[in-house]
């Protein structure tokens, strides 16, 4: 009898000690898991700033323009463009007043002067590509990128424009109309 209670003290003993190393290793398995698995996919985020943007091309040049197309917020709009080093791109300021588009050395960036509205545009910036002498007009790319960020007035109701604002940022600035005051 002594040795039969001694067998299941025993077999007692090595489960508990199993399913300890289990627990154990799980935690590992799932700390492993957390933090290298990766996912697929993606999802759009609309934080109520959004643009356009509208590109024509002629005679080897992009005419950009870009359109707000929020519902409620003003905004401020800049643009950077791409191409490959091997030829020229010329900007020119085509808007209404021909000096509204700005370009920083700083950054690389083109930017808008005025506050585009809902609903509104930026004047056009001409990109005009100048290819060498025998280079193939069909074998280049020039790319556009444009961001908006959002007026924001300060308590005198002067607007600026934060370019190094981050997402968890524009939760304060969506509670807010377009002179500052909470909606």
């Amino acid at each position: 009898m002594k040795k039969m209670n001694r067998r299941k003290l025993m077999f007692a003993l090595a489960a508990v000690a199993l399913v300890l190393t289990a627990v154990i290793r799980l935690e590992d398995a799932a700390a492993y898991f957390t933090t290298y698995v990766s996912a697929g996919g993606s999802q759009v985020i609309r934080m109520g700033f959004e643009t356009e943007l509208e590109e024509d091309v002629s005679n080897m040049t992009k005419h950009i323009s870009i359109k707000n197309t929020s519902k409620t917020n003003d905004c401020y709009i800049r643009v950077k463009v791409f191409n490959s080093s091997q030829f020229e791109v010329q900007f020119t300021d085509k808007s209404e007043s021909g000096n509204l588009w700005r370009y920083s050395k700083e950054d690389g960036y083109w930017y808008y002067d005025k506050i585009v509205p809902p609903g509104g545009s930026t004047g056009i910036l001409d990109a005009k590509i100048v290819l060498p002498q025998g280079f193939d007009k069909d074998s280049f790319n020039v790319i556009v990128i444009q961001e908006c960020t959002p007026v924001i007035y300060d308590k005198d109701g002067k607007p600026s424009a934060d370019w190094n604002t981050v997402y968890t940022d524009y939760a304060e600035y969506e509670t807010t109309d377009q002179q500052g005051k909470g909606a």
